[in-house]
């Protein structure tokens, strides 16, 4: 079912479509068009902490609590709504797995997440080797690793040593909800382990905040979301490998060197 509400928000047309998964909210003022997704796999229950939300407003329809998310001066990830009380809680960060599958104040909420971009494609990247710098022939390049492609002969490949990483620069500060690796197709997926993730507004490692970790190891051809909760703001993404390799049966690895070997990685967000 399909419902256009023309809404006399200002002098301007407004209007939000209505489907049974989302809202979207098209606003013909700025030439916005924002959607709002329902999240089916929340449980109805409110997390506690404060710094969850920007606001909670009572008394407020569905279809104010999605234009509150909209024009709220914070930035508003998405909001939880119940009818049964008719009241919104606008959210600054994106409910997580744990998030939507926690024990916490039960209720009739219901979440909905405004549709999240991928924000690291065809960006530019740093990192700390380039396998391609060692071993031209084999056409591994730094861009690879945002080109939007999952499974080609070229990766993207630090060259062999302890702590390899790599930086994505979004170009501008935006929200980041996930990050999601595709580990090498072809072979020797076992060498993804141990990996931090953090964001920030200077690519200075010890600036910037963690956003998740994967202990791994993985396996060839694994795709791994990690979800930063809460949800992280900044400039500068950087993957790496924190700790020693833990293979001891390659001679490429003696004294704990690692590579970081990915088919793509995608991060997911707002831009602010």
């Amino acid at each position: 079912m399909k419902i256009q509400v023309l809404l006399p928000y200002t002098t301007f047309w407004t209007v939000i479509v209505l489907t049974t998964d989302f809202w979207n909210y098209i606003d013909g003022v700025c030439n916005v068009n924002v959607r709002y997704e329902r999240d089916a796999a929340f449980d109805g229950v409110v997390p506690t902490p404060a710094w969850y939300y920007i606001n909670s407003i009572p008394n407020l329809s569905f279809a104010s609590c999605t234009l509150a998310c909209f024009q709220s001066v914070s930035v508003c990830s998405g909001y939880l709504f119940s009818s049964q009380h008719s009241s919104c809680k606008l959210l600054r960060t994106f409910l997580t797995h744990n998030d939507r599958n926690g024990s916490y104040i039960a209720g009739d909420w219901e979440y909905r997440s405004r549709a999240a971009e991928i924000l690291s494609l065809n960006k530019p990247v740093t990192a700390s080797s380039n396998y391609d710098d060692y071993n031209p022939y084999v056409g591994h390049k730094l861009i690879y690793l945002v080109d939007g492609i999952t499974n080609a002969p070229g990766k993207f490949h630090t060259y062999f040593e302890p702590y390899p990483w790599v930086t994505i620069d979004l170009e501008k500060i935006s929200i980041i909800r996930d990050v999601v690796m595709f580990n090498r197709a072809d072979d020797y997926g076992r060498w993804l382990h141990s990996v931090e993730i953090r964001v920030g507004n200077s690519s200075v490692w010890s600036e910037m905040t963690t956003c998740g970790t994967y202990p791994g190891p993985s396996e060839t051809g694994d795709i791994i979301t990690v979800e930063c909760r809460p949800s992280r703001y900044g400039r500068y993404v950087t993957l790496k490998i924190v700790h020693p390799n833990y293979i001891t049966d390659d001679p490429i690895a003696r004294n704990g060197n690692n590579a970081l070997v990915f088919e793509e990685v995608v991060i997911n967000g707002l831009y602010l």
